[in-house]
């Protein structure tokens, strides 16, 4: 089913191109016989006023194509541009996605004013009138305005990048997108959170560096608590082989609580952010077999502790 979609969306994609390729080349053989177009439809071809003057319009029709055709084309080819000039890295892509929504916008004012030039519309009254209405919203749109200076900052700052997992107000998520006025993030279960760029107040990014998966193991307080540590030393090795996802050494941080019926026994690996709670459930159940294995009875490992290297 998933490559029927795929293969329907290749398709899908190959036709738009074919039709937009069409569209550029009407685009430039109107513009090569542009002369002949306007004389043509600007004569009387019907005894019909109505129709006559309908077909006058013609020109100015496929003079807005023209220029909406241009448009999609400037655009894709600046996107283009700016995907290789700002390179391939999670800074370069955000850098990249702002200047294309701000091109995108600048080529939809521009495009919109010259069409409605080419239709007789005076539009020098059109953006001084604009000028004035700007100068209106803006004062009271200064939250959007706040926004859009917020997300410059953050790009040019490099607080977060897309794909960095952060933490913002207490909702922890991975950035798929920093726009000019709102930035997205999916948590574990897909769930997209858009916060918009000035109330992030504060940020945690716990890409920056490497995270600490911890653990803790109970056992019985009436054991020899050093042939129970040996015996788990021994199989840290073991385990850090199969945990692929563990970046270095586990270690065994000594014992973190003792109360009248056991004894509980800390443990924490170096990880990545985007692996930290897999890794913490692997190393549970690995832990548990060493104990199984070697006839250690265990009592029910307590609620894991998420937080730095203590």
């Amino acid at each position: 089913m998933e490559g029927r979609k795929t293969k329907n969306g290749v398709v899908k994609e190959v036709f738009e191109y074919i039709f937009f390729a069409i569209l550029v080349a009407g685009t430039i053989l109107a513009y090569l016989y542009r002369a002949d177009i306007s004389a043509y439809f600007e004569s009387e071809l019907t005894a019909n006023d109505t129709i006559n003057q309908i077909l006058h319009v013609v020109p100015k029709v496929i003079i807005s194509i023209q220029i909406i055709v241009c448009a999609i084309a400037l655009n894709m080819i600046l996107r283009l541009v700016a995907r290789f000039t700002f390179g391939l890295t999670d800074k370069g892509k955000t850098l990249a996605n702002i200047f294309a929504s701000l091109i995108k916008w600048a080529i939809i004012i521009a495009s919109i004013l010259w069409i409605l030039s080419v239709w007789g519309i005076n539009t020098e009254a059109l953006v001084a009138g604009a000028g004035i209405l700007a100068l209106v919203v803006g004062l009271g749109a200064q939250s959007l305005i706040a926004d859009i200076l917020a997300g410059i900052f953050i790009v040019l700052e490099g607080e977060y990048l897309v794909g960095d997992i952060v933490v913002i107000d207490g909702w922890r998520g991975k950035i798929v997108s920093i726009g000019i006025r709102t930035t997205q993030l999916e948590d574990a279960g897909g769930n997209i959170r858009i916060i918009n760029n000035a109330e992030i107040k504060s940020v945690t990014n716990q890409t920056k560096h490497q995270s600490v998966a911890n653990c803790t193991v109970n056992i019985a307080s009436n054991l020899n608590l050093e042939s129970v540590e040996n015996i788990i030393k021994e199989s840290l090795a073991t385990i850090k082989q199969k945990l692929t996802s563990i970046t270095g050494e586990i270690a065994y941080k000594g014992v973190s609580s003792i109360n009248e019926s056991s004894i509980q026994l800390l443990f924490s690996a170096p990880c990545y952010e985007e692996d930290l709670y897999q890794v913490e459930r692997d190393l549970n159940r690995e832990l548990k077999l060493v104990l199984d294995k070697n006839s250690i009875p265990a009592f029910a490992v307590p609620m894991i502790n998420v937080s730095e290297n203590k």
